[in-house]
Order: C-alpha cells, then sequence, then structure tokens
C-alpha cells in the first residue's frame, strides 16, 4: 500500500449562529453520539438512541470540514466519500452509494436540482453559511423515500426558525481568503425578532453570501477551466411560540463554474426557492403534535460552450412531507406520515441524452417505537407509489409511462448495556424504482464522457440491509463501531459494454464509450470505526485524540468488482483548546484502490496532513473568530478514486486559507 504524504492546515473558527455569547468550552469540545438528530426519526432522539449510524456536524467540527461543495465538506467523515468533479461539483457518497441512493436534503425537503444525473452537476447547496449538517448512513428509506437507500444528508440552515430568540438582534459576518484558487469569499446573516414577547416572537430573516475562485492549482499545474462564481441569498419570515412555529422562506442560488472535463465548457446554474414549515407542539385529540414541511423550487443549468448557449437542465417541482405524532398507543410512540415529491426534468440541447420526464411520487410512511427495561425498539414501514411520464420530442419521438408501487420496512433495536455502553442492530428491507434516466437514456452524456443507454425493461431494485453498532457513550474514550452489510437483488448501474459510438465520424474526439443501465446482483459490506480518546478535561485546557477506519467492499454476484468503490480509508488527529485559543493536528490516509470493475483503472492511496490554529475575542455582546488554515502544505498529488475526473483532475495543491467570523 503506497501512502504519499501531503500537510493541510485547516480553519476550526466557524460559529453557528449565535443567540447568546458562546464560551470556547461550549463550543470546542470534543463530544460523539450525544447530538440531537432530526433527519433519523421523527422522535427528538440524540445518536446514540438510533439504530442507524449517524454524523452530525456542527460548529467547529463543521469549521474544520467546510468546503466550497458539499460533497468534499463530508469526504473526511467515516463512511463517506464524494464525486469530486473539481471544485465546483462534488456530491457525497455514502458506503460506496451515491446517485439516486443518496437522498440531499436542504432542512428536510429535497433540493430538487439536476446533482442526481451526473457528477458535473452541482447541488443547489451552499455550505458557506449553513448551521449544521446531519448524515445518516445506511438505508433510511422509511422516512425518505426509496433513494434513500443509501443514506441520507440533511443541511440545516438558519433560514426558518423554530426557537425563542434570546436578543432583538442577532447574526454573524464572515470573509475568508484562499491561496490554492485565489479564492475570496464572504457573507452575513441576521434575525431580527420585529415582535418579541415573553410567550411569541416575529423574525425577519436575511443572508447572502459570494464566492469567487480562480483556477485550482495542482502539483501539475493550473487544474484548467476549474474557476468558480457563486452567490446567493434569502428573506424569511417567521412565528415563533410555546406552541405553534411557522416560517416562509424565498431563496436563490447562482453559481457559475467550469466542468474540468472540459476546456471550454462551463455550467451557468439557477435556482429560485421557496419553503414553508411549521409545527404544532400541543395535544389534539390522539396526536402529541405535527409538522409540516413543504419546498418548491425552479431550477435551471445552461452549458456554456465557448461562450455561446449549448445543452439546458430544468427541473420545476415540489417536495412536501405531514407528519402526525402520536401519544402512546399500546406502549408504542411514533409518527405517521404523508409524502409528496414531484419533478418536471428536461434537458434541450445537442447533448439531450434522456427525454422529457415528469416524475411524481406519492407514499405514506409509519414509525413506532417502544422501550422495555434496557431495550428500545424501533419499528418502521413506508409504502411508495412512483409515475414516470415522458414526453416526446425530436430526439425520443415516443412518450412512454410507467407505474411502480414499492414497500420498504424495517425494525431494529437499541439495547442498553450499561450508562457507558450501548449496542444496536437493525434489518431494512427496501425496494427502488428506476428512474427516468435508468429506463429511457438514449445519447451522449458529456459530463461522464460517455454514450448512455437506459432499459425500459429494468424491474424494481430489491435489496435486504443489516448493521450491528457497538457504541461507547462515556469514559476515556467515546465513539462507535459498525459492521454493516447490504444485498442487492437487481442492483442498477452502468456498465461498460466495450463498444464505442462514434459520433461524428470526421471527428476522432467525438468517440465516446457506450455504457448501458443493467441488473446485477451485487454485495455491499463493510465496517466503521470512529472513536474520541479524551487525553485530558480541565478547566483551561481539553485534549482529544481522534481516530476513525472505514472500508466497503462492493462486487456483484459473479465476482467482478463495482465502479467507483471508494478504498479504505482513516483518520488519527488532536484536537486541544485552552482559553481563547484551539489548535489541532490530522493525518487522513487512503489506500490504493485496485479492486476495479472491468475497464476501471486504479488510484494510487496518498495521505493529508492537516493542522488548524484559532483565536477567539470577545468583546461585549460580538464575538470575534480568527483563522487560518493550509493544504496539502507538501503539494502531494492525490486522486480520488470515486471521481470520473481521477485521471486528470488530482486534489487541489498547496494553500494557505485565513479568514474572519464576527457573531453577534
Amino acid at each position: 500500500m503506497h501512502l504519499p504524504f501531503r500537510i493541510s492546515l485547516v480553519c476550526a473558527t466557524s460559529l453557528a449562529h449565535a443567540q447568546t455569547t458562546p464560551t470556547p468550552s461550549a463550543l470546542d469540545s470534543s463530544v460523539v453520539l450525544d447530538d440531537v438528530v432530526v433527519t433519523a426519526s421523527p422522535l427528538a432522539r440524540s445518536q446514540a438512541e438510533l439504530t442507524s449510524a449517524t454524523s452530525v456536524l456542527t460548529g467547529r467540527d463543521l469549521a474544520l470540514q467546510q468546503q466550497p461543495t458539499l460533497g468534499e465538506t463530508l469526504s473526511a467523515q467515516p463512511g463517506i466519500s464524494s464525486t469530486y468533479f473539481g471544485p465546483g461539483a462534488s456530491r457525497p457518497i455514502i458506503r460506496g452509494l451515491g446517485g439516486d441512493r443518496i437522498r440531499v436534503l436542504q432542512n428536510g425537503t429535497g433540493t430538487q436540482d439536476a446533482s442526481i444525473t451526473s457528477p458535473d452537476h452541482a447541488v443547489s447547496v451552499e455550505p458557506f453559511l449553513v448551521k449544521r449538517i446531519e448524515v445518516v448512513r445506511g438505508p433510511a428509506s422509511l422516512l425518505y423515500g426509496s433513494s434513500a437507500v443509501g443514506g441520507v444528508v440533511n443541511v440545516i440552515d438558519h433560514r426558518i426558525e423554530t426557537e425563542m430568540p434570546d436578543r432583538r438582534v442577532s447574526g454573524s459576518i464572515d470573509t475568508r481568503y484562499g491561496t490554492v484558487a485565489d479564492e475570496f469569499a464572504y457573507g452575513a446573516t441576521t434575525n431580527v425578532a420585529v415582535v418579541k414577547t415573553d410567550t411569541h416572537a416575529v423574525i425577519l430573516h436575511l443572508d447572502g453570501f459570494e464566492r469567487e475562485a480562480g483556477d485550482v492549482r495542482t502539483p501539475a499545474g493550473r487544474l484548467a477551466n476549474s474557476a468558480v462564481e457563486s452567490k446567493g441569498g434569502s428573506i424569511g419570515l417567521s412565528y415563533v411560540s410555546d406552541t405553534f412555529n411557522a416560517g416562509l422562506n424565498y431563496n436563490g442560488f447562482n453559481s457559475l463554474y467550469g466542468t474540468v472535463a472540459e476546456p471550454d465548457v462551463e455550467i451557468d446554474l439557477r435556482q429560485r426557492r421557496v419553503d414553508f414549515a411549521s409545527e404544532l407542539k400541543r395535544e389534539f385529540g390522539i396526536f402529541t403534535g405535527a409538522r409540516l414541511k413543504f419546498g418548491t423550487a425552479d431550477y435551471e443549468h445552461v452549458e456554456l460552450e465557448g461562450g455561446a448557449t449549448g445543452t439546458t437542465f430544468t427541473n420545476t417541482g415540489f417536495d412536501g412531507r405531514l407528519e402526525l405524532l402520536h401519544a402512546p398507543l399500546a406502549r408504542f410512540t411514533g409518527a405517521w406520515g404523508v409524502q409528496a415529491v414531484r419533478s418536471d426534468f428536461d434537458i434541450v440541447g445537442a447533448e439531450a441524452f434522456m427525454p422529457p420526464a415528469l416524475t411524481e411520487n406519492h407514499a405514506l410512511f409509519v414509525f413506532e417505537e417502544t422501550k422495555i427495561n434496557t431495550l428500545t425498539w424501533q419499528f418502521g414501514a413506508r409504502v411508495e407509489r412512483q409515475s414516470i411520464d415522458t414526453r416526446a420530442n425530436t430526439n425520443f419521438p415516443a412518450s412512454q409511462s410507467r407505474d411502480d408501487t414499492t414497500l420498504s420496512v424495517s425494525g431494529g433495536v437499541v439495547h442498553e448495556i450499561n450508562p457507558a455502553y450501548a449496542m444496536a442492530f437493525s434489518v431494512t428491507g427496501t425496494e427502488r424504482a428506476p428512474n427516468a434516466q435508468e429506463l429511457y437514456s438514449n445519447g451522449p452524456h458529456i459530463g461522464t464522457a460517455s454514450f448512455e443507454i437506459g432499459d425500459p425493461s429494468l424491474d424494481t431494485e430489491k435489496s435486504i440491509g443489516v448493521e450491528l453498532s457497538l457504541r461507547k457513550l462515556t469514559g476515556l474514550v467515546t465513539g462507535s463501531f459498525n459492521l454493516f452489510a447490504n444485498r442487492f437483488d437487481g442492483f442498477i448501474f452502468e456498465e461498460d459494454t466495450g463498444a464505442i459510438d462514434p459520433g461524428d465520424p470526421f471527428d476522432p474526439d467525438d468517440d465516446l464509450p457506450i455504457y448501458q443501465f443493467v441488473q446485477r446482483d451485487a454485495l455491499f459490506y463493510g465496517a466503521e470505526l470512529e472513536t474520541f480518546w479524551h487525553l485530558h478535561a480541565g478547566d483551561r485546557h481539553n485534549l482529544d485524540l481522534k481516530f476513525n477506519i472505514d472500508y466497503t467492499l462492493a462486487r456483484q454476484r459473479n465476482s467482478d468488482d463495482l465502479p467507483r468503490i471508494p478504498p479504505l480509508k482513516g483518520l488519527i488527529g488532536l484536537a486541544w483548546t485552552g482559553g481563547p485559543w484551539s489548535a489541532g493536528v490530522d493525518w487522513q490516509l487512503v489506500a490504493d484502490q485496485n479492486r476495479t470493475a472491468p475497464g476501471e483503472t486504479s488510484t494510487d492511496g496518498y495521505s493529508l496532513l492537516s493542522a488548524y490554529i484559532g483565536y477567539r475575542l470577545v468583546q461585549g455582546p460580538v464575538v470575534y473568530d480568527l483563522f487560518m488554515r493550509g493544504s496539502n502544505l507538501t503539494n502531494e498529488e492525490a486522486r480520488m478514486h470515486t471521481s470520473f475526473l481521477k485521471d486528470i483532475a488530482p486534489l487541489p495543491g498547496r494553500s494557505v486559507t485565513a479568514g474572519l467570523r464576527a457573531s453577534f
């Protein structure tokens, strides 16, 4: 195993949105498994109380990992990698699963973009001003649909408030500069309580950001056509009280970035979105509360070829869900819910590789929990109806339609062995109906440098997932160890046929390998270990040692490996806080990946050594956080195996980033 060497100095001081003046110990302590996760269950439960493995990034930990894209922000977490299509586009991969098997949410509803159709399409979420990111590793299909068979990533911001404010005005201002791409970013967020009493408040929310970066420097030189310009903002109004919350927010996101894969092609992305959320927090009938979330979005991105308009992708739709929390019934508490999702997706232009498609999903789900002595049992089920209707156009002269009904069920138990240890076990059966791209593609897909062919005869993809987790909750060492396996009956993926589509017979560069969507039985299995060693905890100083490692294997029943599966990776680090200072070091090691699918190239291993330093200054109601970080200070060449661009786009080279946040 070859493990080259790399250093990065990482920022440690970005704060969550401040309602009160925080203390360093409140934000900088290394704690695992005690965060309440709203994504994995309708009930308020900590990470230790859930059958699913979860990760939460917030406060200092989020600041340490924050990158321009969601995939790169999460890529150092156990069991998570990314599609890394340059600095402009990157989507999370969880335990080797990506695309339409990972559900990316913004405050609990879908992003309504085009990121699942291709790795060169950006997720329409900017990590710069988010409050926290929650990740559910493993099947989460019961609450969020069959497209969550691999996991869920929920990005949570401040745009709709749910808590009574301590102050009339609060907010933060951020600015930072990075040398690797001459990147400059700045943003601000503020909440103004236009009405504030002891029982209720009306809160006006405003935020905005802008980011500009040139071509990224790599050990091999500048990465051509990797520049990024992004900006966005929102305005919202929320009503908050002890018994009822409601809020409405309008937000926009624009991004112009180079595709990297082609020297003169850029993507000009624009999304406008409206979100509504409300919660009733009092009893009515047999119910103890209710939650309603609804998001609707208008998305468009244009592929600019040498500045001229090329292919245009659009998606308009909505995602809405209602959850009713019920009082104890035969010792069970839980929630019943309904969800409706609509996506009207269209591609217009020479590279329209699939027809216009209207996809609608309607679902009913139930989640129940009961506690018997030291055992907490959790059960759930979801029935979902998906309909796809395509429209005829020049490239696809015939319209087609298809309806599928799927059923997903799960059961699990958490055993509280003693106050220090807990064990969790779960079994999940999931069915996923193929999407429009898998069914009806038939054309050149330049983003993945392939000619894609779908198969309208694809069956429903079925899987059985099993997970066993041991958790240490208190003491010198805290953390978790997870074993998982997921067996697929009819796993859908793109297979290299070995044939070539000639494209333009007079242009050999127009030739593309043909990939066919096929179904094969497959098995995913692996392990994850994440631990914190609390070496010293005092009033003035804290020192923690962090260690994690994860490995995923994925192969077809015929023993062929599946493509773009992340290799073994691990991380060891130290984190220290003392008064207003914080500092630390991390060393991430990524192994070679020689387990490749037919026709796929292997990648060498690499290592990322990082260190960070930050200083906090409190002056009256304002908290100032200064930070500095560097990346790849040895300018080591590293390539991510899960990236379609691994052979042409190494990870960024040597850089230093410095910045300041003021919270009030």
